[in-house]
């Protein structure tokens, strides 16, 4: 895979996040905490109601994640490209789950991604120029966009003077455009005079269907800058505008929270609701903790967000009738989780999980036969008929415990080569992804800066 920066990683041991100080991931990559969401302070905790403001979360196999980049790189492994990919392969999976929605802006429809680590919205426009990664130009198709925006058909459109869209990726992918304000609406919520980046130039590796991005990150990550020519934008002097998210609560009065119900059957996807809760099936009883968010930062300048919670540990076991302790005390009666405190990011980007290597490690050796570890690729393989050990997260004093199917992943369809959806994250940061998110539904509390979470590891979201 080709690279525009090289990334020459020396991981850290742990990761724990004090104050705002960076921590060392690699000589690329820090993360350090953020300043929390809002900047009118903390709210009560929503209540959680069922919301008609939803969207299907269509996934797209032919196409990495946004945060598979940071993941990956973080992770200690290297990193990955968003190159596309025809086949679930190991790099496929590695390179993480991207979920598209629908939106209308300017009385157009699109597909966009939706993605929980950035903040800006932006669509391509109509004769966009087209580059690779080394800015080699290129026909607009090599971009693989959808249908593109037509400024020209919008009544409501407006140039932001003196502005201009400028964001880059560790891949080596570039947007640049003007700064616009057109008319938004997403899941039934329609918000008049929303900035957004109308992408005039891009080296973009698209998946032939969306034509943008909606992000769903705080607003310190917008990527407007001052004046109308990128190559003058000075990094860490961005004009702070509002997402589109942030404008719904602040402007049209919806409740300061989304939520996401992850499928594992891939046709289907998901479910976003937005101001809400989605009417699936879940357990009544949710937990609650706080949102660490954490910022990724190359450079010295913030380039991607995660959303960070402190969990009670690990729970795996070959024995299907273990009794785990969540309390972290003395009791001979039960089995002590593994990894208290550890820091974890929630990511419905990335495919899997990756934890910290004991964890991993112990879990391979759960399964029957065990799971065995491929130092050519960095992997644990297991027999895809393999008998499933039970593995769970801790969370509030509650053990999240993940689908039996959620833990083998078949990489061709085929039943020939499986890999463990748990994987080692070598010293890195450890990610709650797919594997684990399909289990649960997930509540980004925005207005309190605290996640809930409500076990459904038995359920789709067409039950």
């Amino acid at each position: 895979m080709v690279w525009a920066v090289v990334l020459f990683v020396c991981v850290t041991t742990a990761l724990k996040l004090n104050g705002y100080q960076p921590t060392a991931i690699n000589d690329r990559f820090t993360i350090s905490r953020m300043p929390r969401a809002r900047t009118k302070g903390v709210t009560k905790p929503s209540e959680l109601k069922v919301t008609s403001n939803v969207l299907s979360l269509s996934k797209r196999n032919d196409a990495n994640s946004l945060s598979s980049i940071y993941v990956q790189a973080m992770r200690g492994k290297g990193g990955v490209s968003r190159v596309k990919n025809g086949t679930t392969t190991l790099n496929a999976v590695e390179g993480g789950q991207v979920h598209a929605v629908e939106v209308t802006v300017g009385g157009q429809n699109f597909s966009v991604v939706v993605d929980t680590g950035s903040s800006d919205p932006w669509l391509a426009i109509n004769g966009f120029e087209c580059y690779d990664l080394d800015s080699t130009p290129m026909p607009q198709s090599y971009c693989e966009f959808g249908p593109t925006y037509d400024s020209s058909q919008s009544p409501t459109y407006a140039v932001v003077p003196d502005q201009n869209f400028n964001i880059s990726y560790a891949d080596g992918e570039y947007l640049n455009g003007a700064m616009g304000n057109e008319t938004f609406t997403m899941a039934g919520i329609t918000v008049p005079n929303q900035q957004f980046g109308v992408v005039s130039i891009a080296a973009w590796l698209g998946d032939g269907v969306t034509s943008g991005l909606v992000g769903l990150a705080y607003r310190s990550l917008t990527s407007a800058y001052g004046g109308t020519t990128p190559g003058s934008d000075v990094r860490n002097q961005a004009m702070l505008y509002n997402p589109l998210f942030v404008n719904m609560y602040e402007q049209q009065g919806v409740p300061s929270i989304f939520s996401m119900a992850i499928d594992r059957d891939e046709s289907v996807g998901g479910i976003l609701a937005l101001g809400g809760i989605p009417n699936v099936k879940h357990s009544p009883y949710f937990v609650n903790t706080p949102i660490l968010p954490a910022g990724v930062n190359a450079a010295k300048e913030l380039v991607y967000q995660f959303y960070t919670i402190d969990i009670d540990g690990f729970a795996f076991s070959s024995n299907q009738s273990t009794q785990f302790n969540v309390y972290n005390n003395v009791n001979p009666l039960k089995t002590p989780l593994v990894g208290n405190g550890t820091d974890v990011i929630v990511d419905s980007g990335t495919s899997l999980c990756y934890v910290p290597d004991n964890v991993a490690d112990g879990t391979a050796a759960a399964f029957n036969p065990p799971a065995t570890y491929d130092s050519s690729v960095d992997a644990y393989f297991v027999d895809c008929d393999a008998t499933v050990p039970i593995f769970g997260v801790g969370i509030g004093k509650k053990i999240f415990y993940v689908n039996p199917a959620d833990l083998i992943i078949d990489l061709y369809g085929d039943g020939s080569s499986c890999v463990m959806g748990i994987q080692p994250n070598f010293g890195g940061l450890t990610i709650l992804g797919g594997t684990w998110m399909k289990n649960v539904l997930a509540v980004f509390d925005i207005g309190a800066e605290q996640m809930r979470f409500a076990a459904r590891q038995w359920s789709s979201v067409s039950d």
